[in-house]
């Protein structure tokens, strides 16, 4: 779950400024990695101190696991929009982040529904609305931006 939250608050954290704005791809990058690992540290350190006053029996990992679980994540996300970044022109490194963390929603949220208990026809639909959501956030950004 923390994963869908990784690629919303990266999809937000990209629409604000402007993408006409001078900029770098190192200054993509920076947006891109400190989201991402600070939102996976966060949501550890809230999980953990959750754990701590919360004795719940059905907990089955580790605060360790935890923490690899919410890095692992983030990185994946972090990786795929640090390639695309790398590969399109700088007119559109921005937009390709936005856009990336829009396809990992929609993978992300398919998976989860898949492994919540929905039908692969569920699962995909649940999907395509996720990604078609975050896609056209991404697109409007990119059009306001122009």
């Amino acid at each position: 779950m923390m994963g869908i939250t990784v690629c919303i608050v990266l999809l937000a954290a990209l629409t604000a400024g402007s993408d006409s704005d001078p900029h770098s791809r190192l200054d993509v990058l920076a947006i891109v990695w400190a989201t991402t690992f600070a939102l996976a540290l966060t949501h550890w350190f809230a999980v953990s101190l959750s754990m701590t006053l919360v004795n719940d029996p059905s907990v089955r990992y580790t605060r360790f696991e935890l923490l690899v679980a919410q890095l692992g994540i983030a990185v994946i996300v972090a990786i795929a929009a640090s390639i695309v970044v790398v590969l399109v022109s700088r007119t559109y490194d921005r937009f390709g982040a936005r856009m990336t963390a829009a396809v990992c929603l929609g993978v992300l949220v398919g998976t989860e529904a898949r492994g919540g208990g929905r039908s692969v026809k569920q699962a995909v639909a649940y999907a395509a609305v996720a990604l078609v959501i975050a896609a056209s956030i991404a697109y409007v950004k990119l059009i306001v931006s122009g």
